[in-house]
């Protein structure tokens, strides 16, 4: 995936044998981030065995979006996907294992009792109602469990979180969604067509209309504007 140009401060600089896109450090450092993701390998309940099985198929590979890397030691790892029931008494090793985490570090809750305690809610008193009691969660995905479409797309929103949202300025303050919810009747080929159109939106650049939006060649029709 080319580095996201669009909604970032960038312009281009022609140049000898081709062009110069000038950025923040920002811009880069994000977009390393969002496409080197190392998950955790940590699964609290039945869902980790649905996501495993949906992820690692040759289908729906995770390596396509740059997070397939997972490292059995959260010192290595910068994402904690959270598939499952969370006990009371697995609580604690879980917070303990998000701390070891490297920073900046990302969480995802998948499926309906990661995110809300799902139907164990009822009439269970050693159920964790909600992985945000824990941790804190940057991306919901809904479903019980979740169709690895639906874990895509909340893969892909944590990506545009990430890209979009942190500063190196302020290194604790990010944008976040509050819900990744897969539209209806969305589909793996509509996240494939959407993911090809988004990176050939993202790397197409107009030269001849960004040299021409540029200050210094406003200033310069300005000033021959004036001298007429």
């Amino acid at each position: 995936m080319g580095i996201v140009t669009d909604k970032l401060p960038m312009y281009v600089e022609n140049m000898p044998g081709g062009q110069m896109i000038v950025s923040t450090i920002d811009t880069v450092i994000n977009w390393s981030r969002a496409n080197s993701l190392w998950p955790l390998s940590f699964g609290t309940k039945c869902c980790a065995i649905e996501m495993l099985m949906d992820t690692g198929a040759a289908h729906q590979d995770l390596a396509r979006f740059g997070a397939e890397v997972a490292r059995a030691t959260p010192r290595q790892a910068d994402l904690l996907v959270i598939a499952g029931l969370i006990t009371k008494k697995m609580a604690p090793r879980m917070r303990t294992l998000y701390e070891q985490m490297a920073e900046p570090r990302y969480v995802m809750a998948t499926g309906g009792c990661a995110v809300a305690g799902g139907p164990y809610i009822y009439h269970s008193y050693h159920i964790v109602r909600g992985a945000d009691e824990i941790v804190p969660v940057d991306v919901y995905v809904p479903g019980c469990p979740p169709r690895p479409e639906a874990f895509f797309y909340g893969l892909l929103t944590l990506q545009k979180m990430i890209k979009e949202g942190e500063s190196i300025r302020e290194p604790g303050v990010r944008r976040k969604p509050v819900l990744s919810c897969l539209p209806e009747g969305f589909t793996m080929d509509d996240i494939d067509a959407e993911m090809q159109r988004l990176l050939v939106e993202e790397n197409v650049v107009d030269v001849q209309k960004e040299a021409d939006n540029k200050i210094w060649a406003k200033r310069v029709e300005e000033w021959h504007n004036n001298k007429e």
